[in-house]
């Protein structure tokens, strides 16, 4: 296990982020988390510093206390609260792939990054093919271990309550039970597994550059 870790986190306000975040402080290997957002967050910890910038710039390094070595990305929307394909998608692959630039300029090696499961550039979904498209941009850019977390449904509490995923979860509690091997990944996933999941890859650092990982092989992590 990596020792006095330091980890740049950005979408801490959302769902996998914000108990990501909270995961990632409790660990005493984990010596300082900076957390990049567009708005403060409402928690305090001797680990955290955070900045707030709109367009979640980074920090120069003379206002970081230590570099981080570990980048994880949170950042997402839906079409339903984007409100067009095109600001979607400017979140989800534009936001994502330039946030991910500006942290392997700041020094990242390892870069966890949430995405979907079924995401691909080929998708007939758009917000599928939007998460298949960011995944081949933060390719590219070639850290020295990226990783992409692709969870099926998401359970947890969301600051925003949507009525559509309140019903899906209701449903699935009946139908999860019955789905085994590779339908395990449809089930939903509580998000503080997700975040427990992406805290154990932080110290488990995968063998191969490029790794995905399911909701199934996110939970055999814990």
């Amino acid at each position: 296990m990596t020792l006095n870790t330091s980890i740049v986190i950005a979408g801490a306000t959302g769902l996998v982020g914000r108990e990501t975040l909270k995961t990632v402080l409790e660990d005493q290997t984990v010596e300082r988390v900076v957390s990049l957002s567009r708005r403060k967050i409402e928690m305090e910890h001797s680990k955290l510093q955070q900045w707030i910038t709109a367009d979640l710039s980074i920090p120069s390094s003379h206002q970081i206390n230590q570099q981080p070595s570990v980048g994880i990305i949170a950042l997402g929307t839906t079409l339903k609260k984007a409100g067009t394909k095109e600001k979607l998608k400017a979140i989800d692959v534009d936001l994502v792939a330039e946030t991910a630039t500006k942290m392997k300029s700041m020094g990242v090696k390892q870069l966890i990054v949430v995405s979907c499961l079924g995401a691909s550039v080929n998708a007939m979904s758009h917000y599928l093919k939007c998460k298949g498209e960011m995944e081949s941009q933060i390719e590219a850019l070639e850290f020295n271990q990226t990783t992409f977390i692709q969870p099926g449904p998401l359970a947890g509490d969301r600051e925003e309550k949507r009525l559509d995923e309140k019903v899906l979860q209701g449903v699935m509690q009946f139908i999860s039970p019955l789905m085994i091997g590779k339908l395990k990944n449809y089930a939903p996933i509580q998000a503080i597994d997700v975040a427990k999941a992406i805290n154990a890859i932080v110290h488990k650092r995968p063998s191969e550059e490029i790794t995905r990982v399911s909701s199934s092989e996110m939970l055999s992590l814990l």
